[in-house]
């Protein structure tokens, strides 16, 4: 928590722009999430450094894909957004599932959820991102013989109507727009859908993403 109102303070100095205190809860907890889960990772693996959220190329869009899961609640949602070259979102999707899965499992549908919904918009050019590391993994190595392989598999097919589509890694620190969609939907039960138009309680994620970008 130290450090995320420490950088928070830096780009308020120097960078004419901060977080809001709930944006600094968000980060400081997930900076939390990603360091417990790295305790449980084969080390023998390659890690892609982590990276900001950076726009796509031109006439190529990215998908950013979460789920989340309460075994508490006995629920689990995906968030999936699009945006184009500009950083301006194209379509945004909140879903909602009645039972209970595992985070992994959550992160698979999430990454499911946003390939259909990329072939429902009928786009060509797309790089799909999730801050589910071990999933990204299995996806690359076309692992259908994980746990997850049918999913997998089924990701694959429909990706045989885009022109082109890559899977990459992204720090779950710069995944909270996706993060966002898929708690409303948890908070919610509620599955909605916007297109042309932004969910307004992730404004302030879309225009942190953008600041990012030009920063870097």
């Amino acid at each position: 928590m130290a450090w995320a109102i420490w950088s928070n303070r830096n780009s308020i100095v120097h960078k004419d722009g901060g977080l809001s205190p709930l944006q600094v809860w968000h980060r400081a907890r997930n900076a939390v999430e990603e360091f417990t889960c790295s305790a449980s990772w084969d080390f023998g693996l390659v890690r892609p450094a982590s990276s900001r959220w950076s726009p796509p190329p031109p006439r190529v869009f990215k998908v950013n894909v979460d789920g989340a899961s309460s075994e508490q609640e006995g629920s689990s949602s995906v968030g999936v957004v699009i945006r184009d070259v500009n950083g301006q979102v194209v379509a945004a999707l909140c879903l909602p599932f009645q039972s209970y899965f595992s985070a992994e499992l959550s992160k698979v549908f999430a990454l499911e959820q946003g390939v259909l919904f990329a072939q429902e918009l009928q786009l060509p050019w797309i790089i799909f991102e999730s801050d589910a590391l071990a999933v990204i993994q299995a996806i690359n190595d076309k692992a259908t013989g994980s746990i997850f392989g049918h999913l997998i598999q089924g990701i694959y097919q429909v990706c045989e109507s885009f022109e082109s589509c890559h899977f990459k890694y992204l720090s779950r620190s710069y995944n909270s727009v996706a993060y966002e969609l898929a708690q409303h939907a948890r908070r919610t039960g509620n599955c909605q859908i916007w297109k042309g138009v932004a969910p307004p309680f992730v404004l302030s994620f879309l225009q942190y993403d953008m600041q990012s970008d030009l920063c870097s």
